[in-house]
């Protein structure tokens, strides 16, 4: 186990791409937060102002609930 985490979130793929990557280049360990409810495509609309993520991303009390509480981090 690395003394180093890369901890992060990624809806779409992208995020956990750069993150794999960074991970690789520093010799840390990888964590993915994860939304208890996975995110749908229709979620990910940012053109749709009452898309799950618009809504998030705009209303900091409205952010999703996670997956792994007990998470060993």
């Amino acid at each position: 186990m690395s003394k180093t985490l890369v901890a992060f979130f990624s809806a779409s793929g992208v995020t956990k791409k750069v993150a794999e990557k960074l991970a690789a280049a520093t010799g840390s360990d990888l964590y993915e937060i994860q939304p208890a409810v996975p995110y749908t495509r229709a979620d990910l609309n940012w053109q749709d102002k009452q898309s799950r993520s618009s809504v998030e991303m705009n209303d900091p009390s409205s952010r999703p609930e996670l997956a792994d509480h007990a998470a060993n981090i």
